[in-house]
């Protein structure tokens, strides 16, 4: 990974020079009790962070649990090399009770329910072979229950954390926040 700087500040409220940016940054410190680094970084484009917000509410109102939606965004995490995103997504699948799911999936282990393990195969087959899943592996979301209309969702979660991390690499925040599972700025990072 490339680790010049390419010129993003991270925004604070102090120091956003549109209107837009404050209001972002105003309402994520409001929600976070204060500005993590990606999303100051981010705040550069109040339309690729509108966009962010959209799809994370988009994901958030699809028809997949909560655990599920954190296995797609876990298994991309691990996929990606986003340390950022493992780690904050760790701390919000530990606040669901799904710690060990969370430490099974970063370490590109099988979950042991089998309906999450067709799951993460799936979201691992979305990545890898950008869209154009296997038979087997559509065949065994299928029978494990999910819809077509779950495939669809899936690439909600999917197109919001690619735009997340890219953002992040490109910006620089990957490199000035480094996030653990337990660490507190996962938690203010997550909204815990």
């Amino acid at each position: 990974m490339s680790d010049y700087d390419r010129g993003f500040t991270t925004l604070t409220t102090e120091t956003a020079t549109t209107a837009a940016q404050r209001a972002i940054l105003e309402h994520v410190a409001a929600q976070f009790g204060g500005v993590p680094p990606a999303a100051g970084r981010m705040a550069h484009s109040p339309a690729l962070f509108a966009a962010f917000q959209a799809g994370l509410d988009a994901f958030e109102h699809t028809t997949l649990t909560a655990t599920e939606r954190e296995v797609i965004v876990l298994v991309l995490a691990r996929e990606i090399d986003c340390d950022v995103c493992v780690g904050i997504h760790t701390a919000i699948a530990a606040r669901l009770g799904e710690r060990a799911l969370a430490r099974t999936l970063v370490e590109g282990r099988t979950p042991d329910d089998p309906k999450l393990a067709a799951l993460a195969r799936f979201t691992e087959d979305v990545w890898a072979r950008r869209g154009d899943v296997q038979r087997g592996t559509w065949d065994a979301f299928l029978a494990a229950g999910y819809t077509r209309a779950q495939a669809l969702e899936i690439l909600i979660g999917v197109g919001t954390y690619v735009t997340s991390t890219f953002a992040n690499r490109l910006t620089g925040a990957h490199t000035r926040a480094r996030v653990t599972p337990d660490s507190s700025s996962a938690a203010a990072a997550s909204g815990a």
